[in-house]
């Protein structure tokens, strides 16, 4: 599913690039990470008070390479704060990602493995986020949960193989789920244009169909993104879900960006919700990396309580 060569660089320093060799000299061992920490205040829909400080996501990263052949296995540590009162109240960890790759050469390759999706303008890990939250969070829920909390648009990650063909012009994905109810994704990424991306990425799962189409474009200091994104459901009494966003980061200096977002989300044909995002961040050094975000919500055509605005701070280390 998302593979580096699909995925859109952050503003955010590329953990991987920090990563360190564990194994002998030339083995192609390498080790890296990150460890994200936010706090953030969001009422529940109940009104009761939903303020929050926890580690968010640690990740862990074993890349290996030989020849035409890499493996590469992250995993992800967590604690959960149910209870919002100091107290961990669920640890664990998760397998995010376990893939091997075959480089045919010519552009060609073949991963198989849990991988992430092709899907969304917005990456599933906060090091490639510009802002703390997701744009399509709007379901009537807060955002807790933290960088990797909830949006109910793109889908997260499957185990399956996939096929993949770049060039400097464009590039090409067809991904097959080994799951049960699983299904397939394709993508095209046209890169032609210098500082220009374009992508079409469809799925097609037991039970909905997602499609998302986005672009984004470099102005020297200034990146705007755009997207338009769909989730519809098999079943005729289900709610199908419909956003778009529009998001322009500037980078006031090497160190400093300002971001600023916009979303809409359909839920079935009634209820529609919008959001409004402005997120400065900060970065330290090559390995450290912060932002605050406030974001306003509103929502028409639903009887459940408005979502209260976010105010939300990040920090980010990366090794």
């Amino acid at each position: 599913m998302k593979t580096k060569l699909l995925s859109l660089a952050s503003i955010l320093a590329v953990f991987n690039l920090n990563a360190i060799e564990i194994g002998p000299t030339g083995s192609g061992i390498e080790f890296g990470g990150f460890v994200d920490v936010f706090y953030q205040s969001q009422d529940n829909v109940d009104g009761s008070d939903a303020d929050t400080f926890d580690a968010g996501q640690v990740e862990l990263n074993f890349d290996f390479s030989s020849g035409p052949v890499s493996v590469s296995v992250d995993y992800d540590l967590y604690s959960t704060d149910g209870n919002n009162d100091g107290d961990s109240d669920q640890s664990g960890g998760d397998l995010e990602e376990a893939i091997i790759t075959y480089d045919f050469g010519g552009g060609f390759s073949m991963t198989a493995g849990k991988m992430l999706s092709y899907l969304g303008f917005e990456a599933y890990d906060p090091t490639n986020m510009y802002q703390y939250s997701y744009a399509y969070d709007m379901n009537g829920t807060t955002a807790n949960g933290g960088a990797a909390g909830g949006q109910n648009i793109y889908d997260a990650y499957d185990d399956g193989i996939s096929l993949d063909f770049s060039n400097d012009m464009f590039s090409i994905g067809l991904f097959a789920s080994a799951e049960t109810d699983g299904g397939f994704e394709y993508a095209f990424a046209f890169t032609g244009v210098e500082n220009l991306t374009l992508k079409a990425i469809m799925a097609d799962w037991d039970g909905y169909e997602t499609t998302t189409f986005w672009g984004s474009y470099q102005f020297a200091n200034l990146l705007v993104g755009v997207e338009i994104a769909e989730k519809d459901l098999t079943d005729p009494a289900a709610d199908d879900v419909d956003g778009w966003l529009l998001m322009g980061n500037y980078g006031l200096t090497d160190a400093i960006a300002l971001t600023a977002r916009y979303s809409e989300q359909e839920v079935g044909e009634a209820a529609s919700y919008e959001k409004f995002t402005i997120s400065p961040s900060y970065v330290f050094n090559d390995n450290f990396s912060g932002l605050i975000e406030y974001s306003t919500y509103d929502s028409e055509g639903t009887s459940a309580v408005d979502v209260n605005d976010l105010f939300a701070v990040e920090l980010i280390y990366t090794f």
